[in-house]
């Protein structure tokens, strides 16, 4: 018996209590299961002495539990049946739960289902170990290992009949999502005796888990990688999805096993490119591979042995293969290849670690229902981003439909989003017309633009996203809906709250991850990002040569209207140029002047050399005098560069070759 109740006991009162109560019970708990009965006492404040009672959820609650979890359980519930079909005769119960030890599905030997009902072993019961202490479903999720927890060994007493051998079960992008268990009741044998039990219960929590890897990613470019020489083991095949650029995105946990090590601390699976990990780009692979026809095999610097390689590449990605883009350079002559073909995440996060950063971020929520809310300055690119995740994602195949919330009159908003039926108000379409809800449907739907959406529009559109259902103006039947909510906004939501324009509880619902793009000045890959820009866009109106003058102009110059500015900009270019060559004298002069760009703080100022710079040229001037003097005289016309171009007699291009010569910058807080 506890002399003190656990709430009270410190480290060394529950070390103490633990030996003396394994001893009592004769067990000698591993390293696992005594972690697990430390927390239960500590962190938990359980009582071993009370009685365990076990959560079960109402029929209701369980029934909304169970349609969100529809596609993890069609999925495991053949492993559940191929598992119960060999050891439910030995009289074992299989238990199927979600990450938090609610139990989602059983498979009860006959004559044992009463006895295991009583047990706790039923559909709704929760096993959490905060809740009910060591046992072998929540001890397994808490410790994301597969382990074995004997009779005596569970932290109640009223658990004592049960032997559970449980192993957890990954996604793909490697986060827990739950666990296989099999129980049998007052097991006559040592702990000993279970083990072949639980390797039947990981090889088919392995199943479980490549037959999740392969429905999540039965759209993208899978790859299967075993030791070739070794005879085949389930436990060994690692399956890796990766997209065009040969970068991960998906994997399953054999995979996060083998090639973690080989990544740095910081770095994970997701997100990593496929040389780094197995030593073979994607472009040699599918050369090795006939696209995927041939199953290979070579030897790996990186695994240290050999391996068999077998690409499926499904057959919608083929045309997409033969349009990889090359890497932009400030070269001349654009890629033609580019054209048609949507960036992807990693295109657009670039070299810049704080992109790269969020890529990885999404590549790990993409598929688990998680509302997307993008933010950003106007033109950062929020629309391309939104595509990018749609099209990295399992709905890949479904539709993308984009509303701009901004650009429909708030009287037709309503309608546009919902939809209608045929008759339901004068003068609409005689079919009626379908929403952009229903059109997203098995898809994705972005909303732009979403702090302009009416208040009222919003108080319906957050019931929809909380009922999964939609229903048309004029209509009696509701639409049931499952699509990803990608939001995006250059305002400012939490202002726009506290001004009464935009509902807080909204906001909430739309901020499942929120992502901040940088603007394009922010970047620490603007340069790459702007030669990239200037390939691809100018691929689309001609063969075009950019000089190196106007690359140094754009490079240097901070677009405060970002990509979309820039766009603009290069098309207005490509209009205007002669012979198919964009040079200075195409761009736009508010480009060349930078008249926007002025130092909020300072006022012309006095130098004794100004009356000198007025009349003589900055070519009488050398080294570090000629950079003084470029930008006093910037300072003087208050950084307009035909001004100060005019004054030293020399042209605007070359103003801001000295400026990038001295390292001379604009000042930053007017952006």
């Amino acid at each position: 018996m506890m002399n003190q109740t656990s709430g009270s006991l410190d480290s060394y009162g529950a070390q103490s209590f633990m030996s003396s109560e394994f001893r009592h019970r004769n067990i000698q708990p591993s390293d696992c299961i005594a972690r697990s009965w430390e927390r239960s006492l500590l962190k938990y404040g359980l009582d071993p002495n009370t009685k365990g009672e076990i959560e079960v959820l109402s029929s209701s609650e369980m029934r909304q539990q169970l349609q969100q979890q529809e596609d993890y359980l069609n999925i495991a519930r053949q492993g559940l049946t191929g598992l119960s079909k060999r050891i439910g005769d030995a009289g074992y119960s299989v238990v199927l739960t979600d990450e938090t030890g609610l139990t989602l599905a059983t498979n009860l030997p006959q004559r044992e289902r009463n006895r295991s009902k009583e047990s706790g072993l039923l559909i709704g019961a929760r096993w959490a170990e905060n809740l009910v202490g060591t046992n072998g479903i929540g001890t397994c999720l808490v410790e994301k290992e597969s382990l074995i927890v004997h009779q005596e060994e569970h932290f109640y007493p009223s658990h004592k009949q049960l032997s559970c051998s449980v192993t957890p079960i990954f996604d793909p992008m490697g986060e827990l999502r739950g666990c296989l268990n099999a129980s049998c009741i007052g097991a006559d044998k040592a702990k000993d005796h279970q083990f072949l039990t639980l390797q039947m219960v990981m090889m088919y929590g392995r199943m479980i888990e490549n037959s999740y890897f392969r429905k999540t990613y039965r759209n993208q470019i899978t790859l299967n990688v075993r030791p070739a020489e070794s005879f085949f083991d389930l436990a060994q095949e690692q399956l890796l999805a990766v997209n065009e650029r040969g970068v991960v995105i998906g994997a399953n946990r054999s995979s996060f096993f083998e090639y973690s090590s080989l990544l740095p601390a910081n770095q994970s699976l997701p997100g990593s490119k496929l040389e780094d990990i197995i030593g073979i780009s994607i472009d040699e692979l599918l050369t090795k591979t006939n696209g995927g026809s041939n199953v290979i095999k070579l030897y790996s610097p990186l695994l240290l042995e050999e391996i068999e390689l077998a690409l499926r590449v499904p057959g919608h990605k083929t045309i997409a293969l033969n349009k990889s883009v090359r890497p932009a350079t400030s070269s001349a002559k654009p890629n033609k290849m580019n054209m048609g073909k949507h960036p992807s995440l990693e295109e657009l996060s670039g070299d810049d670690p704080r992109m790269q950063k969020i890529v990885r971020q999404i590549l790990q929520v993409i598929n688990k229902d998680i509302p997307i809310l993008i933010t950003g300055e106007t033109g950062t690119g929020k629309e391309a981003f939104a595509r990018a995740i749609h099209q990295a994602s399992n709905r890949a195949s479904g539709p993308f439909v984009a509303l701009n919330c901004a650009a429909i009159p708030e009287t037709l908003i309503e309608s546009e989003l919902f939809g209608y039926r045929s008759g339901t108000f004068t003068g609409a379409n005689k079919k009626g017309m379908t929403g952009k809800l229903e059109l997203a449907n098995g898809g994705t739907l972005f909303l732009d633009e979403i702090g302009d959406m009416p208040v009222q529009l919003q108080t319906r559109l957050l019931r929809v996203l909380a009922e999964r259902e939609s229903m048309p103006l004029g209509s009696s039947e509701p639409i049931a809906l499952d699509l990803q909510i990608i939001s995006a906004t250059h305002q400012n939501l939490k202002l726009r709250i506290e001004e009464k324009a935009f509902r807080e509880d909204f906001y909430y619902r739309l901020n499942g991850m929120p992502v901040k793009l940088p603007a394009l000045r922010e970047r620490s890959d603007k340069e790459s990002i702007i030669a990239g820009v200037i390939q691809r866009e100018l691929s689309h109106e001609g063969d075009y040569t950019v000089t190196p003058q106007v690359l140094d102009i754009m490079n240097l110059y901070p677009w405060p209207g970002n990509i979309r500015q820039l766009i603009s900009v290069l098309k207005y270019a490509a209009a205007v140029s002669e012979n198919n060559e964009i040079n200075v004298e195409c761009l736009p002069d508010d480009i060349l002047e930078n008249t926007s760009m002025q130092p909020s703080d300072t006022k012309p100022q006095s130098h004794p050399e100004e009356a000198k710079s007025e009349t003589n040229p900055l070519s009488k001037y050398a080294g570090s005098q000629e950079g003084q003097l470029l930008l006093e005289t910037l300072k003087k016309h208050r950084w307009n560069i035909t001004m100060v171009s005019e004054e030293l007699n020399i042209c605007r291009s070359t103003v801001y070759r000295k400026m990038k010569k001295f390292n001379i910058v604009q000042p930053n807080d007017v952006y």
